[in-house]
Order: C-alpha cells, then structure tokens, then sequence
C-alpha cells in the first residue's frame, strides 16, 4: 500500500464520520424537536454531546490534514485546482460558521427561558442543515473534481 493510498483511506474514513456524524445528529434533533419541544432537545443534545467531542473536531482534521498532504503526494494535483481550492474555501466557511453563529445560537439557547427557546432552537436546526449542505458540496467537488487537467 501506497502513502497515497493510505492517506485516501484515511481522508474517506474520515469525511465518513464528520458527514454522517452531522446526518444523524441533525435528523435526531430535527425529529426530537418536533416531537417533544425544546426540553426533549436539551435531552438528546446532552446525550450526543460525545459526539462534539469525537466527530466535530478530530474528523475535519483528519479530512483536511489528509487531503493537504494527498496534494503533496500525488503527481498532478496542485493547491490552485479549482476542486481543491473550492475545497478548503468551503471547509474554512463551515468552520466559521460553526463556531461563530453556532456558538451564539449555543448561547442563545443557555440563556433563554425554555418557554421563550423555540426560535434559538429552530435556529440551531437551519443552521445544521446549513452546515450539511456544505459538506455535501465538498463532497461533489471531491468526486467531480472540476478543473483537474
């Protein structure tokens, strides 16, 4: 097996876990808030907490540490490629997003009444559908690879 190969597996695994991390923890909360309000999020969301933890921060890592050095490895692919470069644009975007809006929406939600925390909780919810849309569109731009020689 080739460094190259490796690092592929690796990047895959990885973009396995940070996406369908996000599908299921979006689905569960999307499903839990409607079904049972805000308390019923509050629940679930300390219940998948881990997940912040295991998905949220060693899975993009791992997807963008692999693919920086995929580029310096593989003959042919260059950081000025328009797949590669939509790439990391769109992943720095989700990050910002994540953490900037994401954590005032975070914020929102600790310090609302649960009476009043509907809207936050809403917001939370677009937001993470947001989110998903991004990472889908790295995922396309990795498998059509637009702009490869």
């Amino acid at each position: 097996m080739t460094w190259q190969t490796a690092l592929l597996v690796v990047h895959i695994l990885a973009a396995m876990a940070w996406v369908g991390g996000g599908l299921v923890i979006q689905f569960t909360e999307r499903r839990v808030f409607w079904l049972g309000g805000r308390p019923a999020v509050d629940r679930v969301r300390a219940d998948l907490a881990w997940a912040d933890t295991w998905l949220a921060i060693p899975a993009p890592l791992l997807v963008v540490g692999t693919g920086i050095a995929m580029v310096a490895v593989t003959p042919g692919w260059r950081f000025t490629q328009t797949w590669i470069w939509m790439s990391l644009v769109a992943v720095v975007l989700y990050q910002v997003l994540a953490f900037t809006v994401g954590t005032r929406i975070y914020r929102q939600l600790e310090t609302t009444p649960q009476d009043g925390a509907a809207k936050p909780a809403r917001s939370l919810l677009k937001l993470g559908s947001l989110l998903l849309s991004v990472l889908v569109g790295v995922v396309f731009l990795m498998v059509l690879k637009p702009g490869l020689n």
